[in-house]
């Protein structure tokens, strides 16, 4: 684990002796979800069998009744068990978000940084489901910001059907950036022959942005940048500016980084899959979970600290 002062810091502040007293609390959990699954099963298959017995001639739709029963019964089981899990998520979060002078919330609206990355076209513009979950906002290191998780779907066709599909889940972050700007700049994965679809959706912010050509020659080969200001853009996106983005993305795993500079704030967009899951119903895992959390917490504020830099 990268942070482990910090596993440590938390543990011992109280979060350790916490978990510890919900040992009761998770066991009762356990049994209410194994009362319900066997109370509904039971129902379940009495309900198959008896429609079956009812009506022999469609004896296929008691297996439909069934599963139908069944499915309703895996979920109501499985609602101790999740409050459980997000009880112990939400303190466990909080505690580290205390630690680091952050404030923590499990659900909440989008941000205004989302919506800032959406007008900018770096996100779906009005997707049919979204849904925003583990809020942090505070000091990044040096930097006032937040961050949440986005989960955006759309309904797509296919053939006779429309099922959602997700067109985009990972982190949404936004910090005050260290130097002054005036310009707008967007940076994004380079696209190849697809980057003219790129800036034709940008024409939709109404901000006249145009390629800008990068002196870096691997920052120019792995990226697409356009901007109000070429100037500008390349006074913010310096060689060493450039370096240490590269850098940051490949430490994501080069999970479609992409940024926007606009109104003074850097905001960051990184597909990733869930985050911050610090919460389970066992205890054997706590520590590998709440270690988890802390280390892609950290490696988001290492980001903004490595991406934010003193005025010139």
């Amino acid at each position: 684990m990268r942070h482990q002062a910090l596993f440590e810091h938390v543990m011992s502040n109280g979060l350790r002796d916490w978990l510890d007293s919900q040992a009761t609390a998770r066991e009762d959990a356990k049994r209410r979800n194994l009362q319900i699954l066997m109370v509904g099963m039971g129902i379940a298959a009495a309900a198959a069998i008896g429609f079956m017995a009812y009506d022999s001639e469609r004896a296929e739709y008691g297996f439909v009744v069934g599963a139908i029963l069944g499915g309703i019964t895996w979920w109501v089981a499985n609602l101790p068990v999740q409050a459980m899990s997000d009880q112990i998520k939400v303190r466990a979060n909080e505690e580290l978000g205390a630690a680091l002078g952050l404030r923590y919330h499990k659900d909440g609206i989008s941000s205004s940084d989302f919506e800032l990355a959406t007008r900018m076209g770096l996100l779906p513009a009005n997707p049919d489901q979204s849904d925003f979950s583990d809020f942090w906002e505070g000091t990044f290191g040096t930097s006032e910001g937040t961050l949440h998780e986005a989960h955006l779907q759309e309904y797509q066709q296919q053939g006779k059907h429309r099922r959602l599909v997700t067109v985009f889940q990972g982190v949404v972050m936004g910090y005050q950036f260290a130097r002054p700007f005036t310009s707008t700049t967007l940076v994004r994965q380079d696209m190849g022959l697809f980057n003219g679809l790129f800036n034709l959706g940008t024409r939709m912010t109404g901000l006249k942005l145009e390629p800008v050509k990068m002196v870096h020659p691997d920052f120019e080969r792995r990226f697409e940048v356009v901007s109000t200001d070429q100037v500008e853009a390349r006074y913010l996106l310096h060689p060493a500016f450039c370096e240490r983005l590269m850098e940051m993305e490949s430490a994501f795993n080069g999970r479609n980084m992409r940024l926007a500079f606009a109104q003074g704030r850097v905001v960051v967009v990184i597909e990733t899959r869930d985050m911050f899951e610090s919460g389970g119903i066992d205890a054997e895992g706590d520590d590998a979970r709440f270690a988890t959390t802390i280390d892609q917490l950290g490696s988001l504020i290492d980001l903004t600290q490595a991406l934010n830099e003193r005025a010139r």
